[in-house]
């Protein structure tokens, strides 16, 4: 069992680390070797399986883990073409407070076996803490958390440093959402980093900015000394588009049916006729995207990687399936991939088999892949 490391070890590290993110040169230098972009280039993300687990199921359960995504869907993902997977976890299952620099075992080989499974199919692998919500809100305010989060990743860093640093990557958070400032987040992150950094000096870290990880977000983010770095920002613009039909948006967004990509005024007209809720309204009278308008959007990102010098990831897109027209689904999701590639940036659709699928499962749970989708990702179902 590896040596327990007290959070304390982990402050000053962190805040040299933040102020060595603010110190940072306006044009640092990226040591990312080419064939670790290359892995990065087209991914997915493997959702609902070691973290957002529907809670009819429990909250972690060996067979959950061994059978909701299995060797052959892996399988299926290579061989469409895709170079590696985003695997979300929530860490918080190997979480003990009381003593946050080693990993609480009981579902360490659940977690192993999954790597061993992605990693034989030859598919590459970014390691997500997919942290829960209130775990992310307590960062906001918990300087104690932080630092025992801080100590948990060092303790996982320790566990995945024998992985091969060409096919395995590690992702700092998801989406620190909620209130929590740039100014806070970057003093969060940087516990986060350094303790990944001293563990896995290797590999590739993952780091985004505040919030739910957008362009604007990034935009605003100094980049880090550290130059074996990827910068990770989401795209879901517009919510109008994305998560027409989505339950826990809370802004209008569940309201809306049948959002037409790139937006097409007859139809928008017809539903703004149709609809009486005041929010929903207003998000749908305020979508007006087309190509161009993603274009721009994107931009944010793609200028300030091209200023700092540094490579991108945009390691979730998509569009809920749940009422969204399929052909503007598919439309949407290829101008993004498309504008992504066009500026050699890698990406992970969101996601393999929830609700904003490539994948559909049948009554058994056997996985095929949607081959309109698929081919939207310029791929090929086989």
């Amino acid at each position: 069992m590896p040596t327990p490391i007290h959070p304390r070890a982990f402050l000053a590290a962190a805040l040299l680390a933040y102020a060595g993110a603010l110190a940072a040169p306006a044009l640092p230098a990226s040591d990312v070797p080419a064939g670790r972009l290359a892995a990065l280039s087209r991914g997915v993300n493997l959702s609902h399986w070691f973290s957002q687990i529907p809670v009819k199921n429990g909250a972690y359960a060996h067979d959950w883990f061994a059978t909701y995504d299995k060797p052959e869907d892996f399988a299926l993902i290579a061989g469409a073409g895709f170079t590696h997977v985003r695997y979300p976890v929530e860490f918080e299952m190997f979480m003990d407070e009381d003593h946050p620099g080693t990993l609480r075992s009981e579902f360490l080989p659940d977690f192993d076996a999954a790597l061993d499974h992605i990693l034989g199919a030859g598919l590459a692998v970014i390691v997500d803490w997919h942290a829960r919500e209130d775990t992310k809100g307590r960062l906001r305010t918990d300087d104690a958390l932080a630092l025992k989060a801080a100590a948990l990743w060092g303790a996982m860093a320790r566990h995945l440093a024998v992985r091969d640093p060409e096919r395995v990557f590690l992702e700092t958070m998801n989406e620190p959402a909620g209130m929590m400032s740039l100014e806070r987040w970057s003093w969060v992150q940087g516990g986060l980093f350094a303790a990944m950094r001293s563990a896995a000096p290797r590999h590739t870290i993952i780091v985004t900015s505040n919030r739910w990880s957008g362009v604007g977000e990034l935009a605003k983010f100094t980049p880090l000394a550290d130059r074996n770095v990827v910068y990770n920002f989401h795209f879901y613009e517009p919510m109008a588009e994305t998560h027409q039909g989505a339950s826990w948006t809370g802004d209008g967004e569940k309201e809306l049916t049948g959002v037409v990509y790139p937006v097409d005024p007859v139809s928008k007209a017809a539903e703004l006729a149709a609809l009486s809720d005041p929010a929903a309204r207003k998000v749908l009278g305020d979508y007006h995207a087309s190509r161009d308008w993603i274009a721009a959007r994107l931009a944010l990102a793609f200028d300030w990687g091209r200023v700092n010098g540094v490579p991108l990831t945009c390691n979730e897109f998509g569009v809920y399936t749940r009422v969204a027209p399929p052909d503007s689904r598919y439309r949407w999701i290829r101008d993004v991939r498309e504008l992504c590639e066009a500026q050699g940036v890698g990406w992970a659709m969101w996601d393999y088999a929830g609700g904003f699928r490539v994948a559909n499962s049948d009554a058994q749970g056997r996985r095929t892949l949607d081959a309109e989708c698929v081919r939207a990702l310029g791929l090929q179902a086989r």
